[in-house]
């Protein structure tokens, strides 16, 4: 499966909420205005900007198998929903920009207000082939 580096997948309708995979370079993340990073995967980016008040970098690497800690994962989803909501853009990103990215993205955007199965419609409609671990999409339906 080919990765395409080169772009950020907006995930809301105000464009300030973002999924891609792996940053290698930070250009094209400043070129859509993204102040805030959820980091997935192991490893950490980077190319990110070191300049003080610039940039807001959350590390919660996760796998790509089962749900995270709960508590933690809603604390980042408030975290990122307020960010939103502030006028802040966020990107979630891990190694692909399919499962691990979506969930917190679908996280944040059902603290949004989104419901749950139109939180997986809205994913995998920006992203196709988001999604495709059963679980993460699961635990996103179930949401109210």
């Amino acid at each position: 499966m080919l990765l395409d580096l080169s772009r950020l997948y907006q995930v809301d309708d105000a464009g300030r909420l973002f999924i891609s995979p792996v940053i290698t370079d930070w250009r094209i993340v400043s070129s859509y205005g993204v102040d805030t990073i959820i980091d997935l995967e192991g490893g950490l980016d980077q190319c990110i900007p070191t300049v003080p008040n610039e940039c807001l970098y959350i590390y919660f690497p996760i796998d790509d198998e089962e749900l995270p800690d709960l508590a933690k994962l809603d604390a980042v989803a408030r975290l990122g929903a307020d960010l939103v909501g502030a006028g802040h853009r966020v990107l979630s990103h891990c190694g692909m920009g399919f499962n691990r990215s979506a969930l917190v993205a679908g996280r944040i955007l059902h603290r949004l207000g989104m419901p749950g199965e139109a939180v997986v419609e809205r994913l995998r409609e920006r992203r196709p082939g988001a999604l495709f671990n059963e679980a993460f999409a699961k635990h996103l339906r179930q949401l109210t």
